[in-house]
């Protein structure tokens, strides 16, 4: 006599049991993999916003730095005047109304004198500023002119990748009395803040900030 176990096997509740315990992993595994790759997406994007600031940041702050450099500035030592035509009026660091365009001047080539405008050869005439949502900055020959045509300067951001939302220029100054009278020496400094988004993803955002110390302080005889 044979034994009723030889034949005996799964229910087909127990098969529909398992295979919705085995659902349930396989989705549970799912939601997981698709939360890692959100999550990377997310840190990928952050790091090219992160990426494209901290470059148009770099380049401003390397330009701001240098203005008012003048390469014959030792001519004017005991002579208690200052002829440094890369600080004087129109070309002296200014920030522009609303403070997101900053105009500078510095004596690029070294030869000592500030050149017309032209878009020739590099007239040492700069300035950054936000229009619209990109970042631009003064080329050779353009209008040294805040309020200058925006197709008349040049990107330096790309609106296709990422969009400045927000771009100021604080110019600070403190006043050092230097002898009789009213000679004094100013001391300068931008403070920048700019903060952007990409523009395939716009709660991807960051904001960062920069002092920058304005190596070439200003005599005045005032």
């Amino acid at each position: 006599m044979k034994s009723a176990d030889k034949y005996s096997g799964f229910t087909f509740i127990e098969l529909l049991t398992a295979l919705a315990i085995n659902l349930i992993l396989f989705g549970g595994l799912i939601t997981i993999f698709l939360s890692n790759i959100n999550h990377y997406r997310i840190s990928i994007n952050a790091n090219r916003l992160n990426q494209q600031m901290q470059t148009a940041m770099l380049l401003m702050t390397n330009e701001i730095r240098r203005a008012g450099y003048w390469a014959n500035s030792q001519n004017d030592i005991g002579t208690g005047v200052n002829n440094n035509p890369f600080i004087t009026t129109g070309t002296d660091i200014s920030v522009g109304t609303g403070n997101t365009c900053i105009l500078f001047t510095y004596d690029s080539n070294n030869d000592g004198s500030l050149p017309s405008i032209s878009s020739s050869y590099d007239d040492e005439r700069y300035g950054f500023r936000l229009s619209g949502q990109t970042l631009q900055a003064r080329p050779f020959g353009a209008p040294f002119d805040c309020a200058a045509a925006a197709n008349t300067w040049e990107n330096v951001t790309d609106s296709n990748i990422i969009q400045i939302t927000s771009l100021s220029f604080t110019l600070n100054q403190s006043t050092i009395a230097t002898g009789p009278g009213s000679k004094t020496l100013i001391i300068r400094s931008v403070d920048i803040s700019m903060t952007g988004q990409l523009t395939s993803d716009n709660s991807v955002t960051k904001t960062i900030t920069q002092h920058v110390r304005i190596m070439n302080d200003k005599f005045t005889n005032e």
